[in-house]
């Protein structure tokens, strides 16, 4: 099993987040271990490691985690709590997906009311008057729009 361990410089709810690796392990997982918030043994990290390490990942489950918690066992054995970090675990499956948004921050679409952005239309109204009259053979054509 390999443990990348590293730094998070971003923000949790961002997507795509930018990470400095600050070590990787490799090893053997002795006991049962939940693959959401896994709990883990680690023998081996440098002080350096320590000091800074936020994020991590295991990519024999697929997953990339943040680090809640750090106990010291004993000497050099170390407990890292962690939790799953949904948004970049499926990153590449969030951005494949397409969707109507109705709200965005930056990015207005006038096309859509969303009850906030306050527009009005002008009517322009044109009534024609027929002064010969309709046959049955005559249609009357109604447009809406420009």
């Amino acid at each position: 099993m390999t443990l990348i361990l590293s730094y998070n410089q971003s923000e949790n709810n961002r997507v795509t987040k930018t990470v400095t690796t600050l070590q990787t392990l490799t090893g053997t997982l002795r006991e049962e271990s939940s693959i959401i918030d896994p709990s883990i043994l680690v023998e081996g990290v440098n002080n350096e490691t320590l000091s800074k390490c936020n994020y991590a990942e295991i990519p024999e489950f697929g997953r990339k985690y943040f680090v809640q918690n750090i106990e010291s066992v004993r000497n050099n054995l170390w407990r890292f709590s962690m939790h799953v970090d949904v948004l970049s675990t499926y990153q590449e499956q969030i951005r494949a997906q397409t969707a109507v948004i109705k709200r965005q921050e930056n990015n207005w679409n006038l096309y859509l009311d969303d009850g906030i952005f306050k527009t009005y239309q002008n009517p322009y109204i044109v009534t024609k008057a027929f002064p010969s009259g309709f046959t049955t053979q005559q249609f009357i054509l109604a447009v809406a729009g420009g």
